[in-house]
C-alpha cells in the first residue's frame, strides 16, 4: 500500500507540474496575443525589434510534453502553437510583404512542436484536422496573409475551447469581407479556403450556403450563387506600409530561389569575351594577331508548374557572335573584317530544389542541342561550340546579415562529341558571390570563379582523362531593379590568371522579368 500511495504521488505531482506548465504557457500566449494583435492584424515590426515575449513562448512550445496532454488540451496546444510558429516564421524572414515570398514558409520549413520538428502543413493537417476533424480549425488557425480569418487577441484554453472555436468561426462567416454577399445579383463570394479544403466541409451539411448559415447571424438564401473570391496574400501586419519596406524580386528570388506556381520569368543575357593575349601552359601570356571577341546572346523563359514552388520548367535559346574588330564591340555591331554570327543551341530546362528542408538549395538542368554543324570551325575560326551540352548547375545561398548574403554555385557543363574528330569534354566551374543590398531595388556585388576543363590529355606514355585547362576569373557588377517585373544587372571580369586557356576580359548584361 506505501508503494502504490507513493506511485500515486507521483503521478498525481507530474500531472499538477504539467497542467501548471501548460497554465503558463497559456497566460504568456494570452498577454503575448493581447499585446501584439489589434484588429487582427499583428505588429510584425515591433516584435521584430523586440521579440523576447515571441522567443520565451517558442522555447516552450519545442519543450513540451504533449504526450501528457488530455485530446482537448492537445487540441489547444496544436492551435496556439500554429498561431505562435506562423508569427516566428515571418519574424525570422522580416521585412517581408507575404508569407508566399519566404520560400517553403508552409510545406518545407520546420518548427519545433513539442521536441519533434515538422512543418506548418503537418501540424496543420496531420495533428489537428486529421486528429479532430474539426473543420471550424480553418477559422482560427491563421496563416499572416490580409484574406486568412483574423487572428484572436487571446490564447485558446482547453476548458473554454469549443466556445473559442465557435465565436471565432460566427466571427469570420458573419463577416462582410470573408463572406461578400450580393444581395443585387443573388451571389455570394467566400473564401478559398472553402475549395482548398472542400474535402472538410463536404460531409457538414447538405450544401456550403447551408454550412454558412449554420453560424450566420442573417441567413443566405440557398439559391444564390456561389464563387472564390482571390485570397490576398498580403502580410496581415499592423500598418504595411510604415512598417514594412517594401521588397523586390532582386531580394525575393535570388539565383537559389524558384517561381511560385502561374509565376513566369524572361531572362536574357548578353556577354562580350574580347582579349589580345591567351596564357600557355606555364600560364605565360602570349600575343594574338590581334583582337579575338566572342558575343554571347543568352535567352530564358521559365515557368513556375508546381504548387509547393519545387519545380520550375523552362526553354534555353543561345546565339553567339565572334568577330577580329579592333573594338570590343565588333562581334555586336559586326565591325570586324572577319564576322559570323551562329544559333549556337536550344535545349529544355528544369529546376527544383532537392531538399524540402533546405530551400535556399536549387539544381538546374539543361540539354542543349547545337545549332548548327562546324560551328567550331567557320573558316578556321571558333564561333560556339558544336556538340551536345548537359548543363548543370547547383545554387546555394546563405543571407548573412539584412544587407548581405553570400550565393554559391557549382556547375557541370559537359560537352558530347557529334564527330570522330571531336572528344567528350566537361568543366566544373566553381563561383562565389558577395552581394550587399543598400536597399530593395539595388544589389552591388563582387564575384569570383575557377572553371577548370577536363579531357583525354597525353601525359607522353597513354592518354588519360585529366585536367588540361584551366581559368580564374574576378569581377564586380550592380543589379537594380528597375520596374516591380523588371530588373537589370551589368559586371565586369577579368580573367587574371589561365592555364592553355584565355586571358581577357568581359562585359555582361542582362535583364529580367518576373511576373
Amino acid at each position: 500500500m506505501k508503494k502504490l500511495a507513493l506511485i500515486g504521488g507521483f503521478l498525481l505531482t507530474s500531472w499538477l507540474a504539467q497542467a501548471q506548465s501548460l497554465n503558463t504557457f497559456l497566460d504568456e500566449a494570452d498577454a503575448f496575443f493581447k499585446a501584439q494583435v489589434v484588429n487582427g492584424r499583428v505588429d510584425y515590426a515591433g516584435l521584430n525589434k523586440k521579440g523576447a515575449s515571441l522567443n520565451s513562448l517558442v522555447k516552450q512550445i519545442a519543450e513540451f510534453d504533449v504526450n501528457s496532454l488530455s485530446d482537448v488540451e492537445r487540441k489547444a496546444f496544436f492551435i496556439n502553437a500554429y498561431n505562435i510558429s506562423v508569427i516566428k516564421g515571418i519574424i525570422d524572414n522580416y521585412p517581408t510583404e507575404s508569407p508566399l515570398k519566404v520560400p517553403g514558409f508552409f510545406d518545407a520549413n520546420k518548427h519545433n512542436i513539442g521536441g519533434t520538428k515538422i512543418t506548418l502543413n503537418t501540424l496543420e493537417k496531420e495533428n489537428l484536422l486529421k486528429v479532430t476533424g474539426d473543420e471550424k480549425l480553418h477559422f482560427v488557425l491563421v496563416c499572416a496573409a490580409v484574406s486568412c480569418p483574423p487572428i484572436a487577441t487571446f490564447a485558446y484554453r482547453p476548458e473554454n475551447l469549443e466556445k473559442q472555436i465557435e465565436g471565432r468561426t460566427r466571427l469570420a462567416l458573419n463577416n462582410n469581407e470573408f463572406i461578400q454577399v450580393d444581395d443585387r445579383n443573388k451571389t455570394v463570394n467566400i473564401s478559398e479556403i472553402f475549395k482548398w479544403y472542400a474535402g472538410d466541409f463536404k460531409d457538414k451539411a447538405p450544401s456550403l450556403i447551408e454550412y454558412l448559415n449554420k453560424f450566420r447571424f442573417e441567413a443566405i438564401p440557398t439559391d444564390y450563387k456561389t464563387d472564390y473570391y482571390t485570397y490576398d496574400w498580403n502580410l496581415n501586419g499592423q500598418s504595411p506600409k510604415k512598417d514594412v519596406e517594401p521588397t523586390s524580386n532582386l531580394q525575393n528570388f535570388t539565383p537559389s530561389i524558384l517561381l511560385n506556381k502561374g509565376q513566369v520569368e524572361l531572362n536574357s543575357f548578353y556577354n562580350i569575351y574580347t582579349q589580345r593575349k591567351i596564357r600557355n601552359a606555364e600560364g605565360d601570356r602570349v600575343s594574338l594577331d590581334g583582337r579575338q571577341s566572342f558575343f554571347n546572346a543568352q535567352y530564358q523563359v521559365t515557368f513556375g508548374v508546381s504548387k509547393s514552388s519545387r519545380v520550375n520548367v523552362g526553354f534555353d535559346v543561345v546565339v553567339s557572335s565572334f568577330s577580329d574588330g579592333d573594338s570590343p564591340f565588333s562581334p555586336v555591331f559586326q565591325s570586324g573584317d572577319f564576322n559570323a554570327v551562329r544559333l549556337a543551341a536550344i535545349g529544355p530546362s528544369i529546376r527544383f530544389t532537392p531538399f524540402k528542408s533546405i530551400n535556399n538549395l536549387s539544381v538546374r538542368s539543361a540539354f542543349w542541342f547545337p545549332g548548327g554543324r562546324n560551328l567550331e570551325n567557320v573558316e578556321g575560326r571558333f564561333v560556339a561550340h558544336d556538340r551536345y551540352t548537359w548543363f548543370n548547375q547547383v545554387f546555394f545561398d546563405q543571407k548573412i546579415t539584412d544587407e548581405w548574403r553570400l550565393f554559391l554555385e557549382a556547375d557541370l557543363i559537359y560537352r558530347f562529341a557529334r564527330r570522330d574528330d571531336q572528344e567528350n569534354f566537361f568543366r566544373t566551374p566553381l563561383t562565389g558571390i558577395l552581394s550587399y543590398f543598400p536597399n530593395a531595388k539595388t544589389s552591388l556585388f563582387a564575384l569570383y570563379q575557377y572553371s577548370p576543363r577536363f579531357e583525354r590529355v597525353s601525359n607522353g606514355f597513354d592518354e588519360a582523362f585529366g585536367l588540361s585547362q584551366w581559368f580564374q576569373q574576378a569581377g564586380l557588377g550592380v543589379k537594380y531593379q528597375l520596374t516591380d517585373k523588371l530588373g537589370i544587372e551589368a559586371s565586369f571580369t577579368n580573367f587574371f590568371a589561365s592555364r592553355n586557356d584565355g586571358g581577357g576580359t568581359t562585359l555582361n548584361l542582362g535583364f529580367r522579368w518576373i511576373k
